[in-house]
């Protein structure tokens, strides 16, 4: 049930040295293969970049079931406390479920800045993640991502990470967005986002939706025309993002 070719178990660190600190969150289902990219080159241009596995990922889908959501908020907020300790900057990047996780600490950590990208609260089924998911989980433990997809489109799409939605999860997916949607207005440090037009997992609706909610008085946006869902991973436009979420950064980081 992996995608061998884009799965990674490894957790990762890099420039420990560096007082400037980036936690990177990689999103739901996906591993860190997704943000390792932007790692290796933040941790080049000075930073002190981490980027972990969340609870149930980079091992199996059936594992993935077993973890709560709040699993995955207790692990990133562990893992921003340790990097508080280490550094005397502290930012945090997420992508689509990372994106959520990010907005979560933005909200509770003083940090000096963080990236949402691909940001994914609404979905484009609401019905079946909000009413379907939290019974048919306990009758269907997955799903076939390519079947949640028209049939023009499974066969062009390579898939991150599982190559199901685990059910279980799917409904802690749910029960964390309903959690982070409350408390958006509670992100007040400065940020960037963005998303691409031809992302086809997190409709373009969440973009407005944190753009506008958050409080931040230093906000930018990105919007990416051929980069798809997975905007830090090998794409047309992956240098110009990293330049862009380099620039941004370096603004808050002296």
């Amino acid at each position: 049930m992996n995608t061998s070719r884009k799965f990674d178990e490894n957790n990762y660190e890099f420039n420990q040295e560096s007082r400037h600190g980036v936690y990177i969150i990689h999103g739901f289902t996906n591993t860190t293969y997704e943000v390792k990219d932007l790692a290796i080159h933040l941790s080049q241009q000075g930073f002190h970049a981490r980027a972990d596995n969340l609870p149930g990922h980079g091992t199996t889908a059936e594992d993935c079931n077993r973890h709560k959501h709040t699993d995955w908020i207790e692990a990133v907020e562990q893992g921003v406390a340790e990097m508080t300790s280490q550094c005397d900057n502290v930012n945090v990047i997420g992508i689509s479920m990372g994106s959520v996780l990010a907005l979560h600490i933005s909200s509770i950590f003083n940090l000096n800045a963080a990236v949402f990208a691909s940001p994914t609260l609404n979905y484009n089924n609401n019905f079946s993640v909000h009413v379907l998911a939290p019974l048919l989980h306990h009758f269907f433990s997955f799903r076939d991502k390519r079947k949640t997809f028209s049939k023009h489109l499974r066969d062009k799409l390579e898939f991150f990470g599982y190559d199901v939605w685990p059910a279980a999860a799917v409904n802690e997916m749910r029960k964390l967005t309903n959690k982070v949607r409350k408390n958006l207005p509670q992100v007040k440090c400065p940020a960037m986002v963005m998303h691409s037009k031809i992302d086809l997992l997190s409709p373009q609706s969440n973009f407005s939706l944190v753009y506008d909610s958050i409080q931040s008085n230093l906000k930018e946006k990105l919007i990416l025309e051929k980069a798809g869902h997975n905007l830090f991973a090998k794409n047309p436009e992956q240098k110009m993002i990293f330049k862009k979420v380099t620039t941004f950064l370096k603004k808050f980081n002296t």
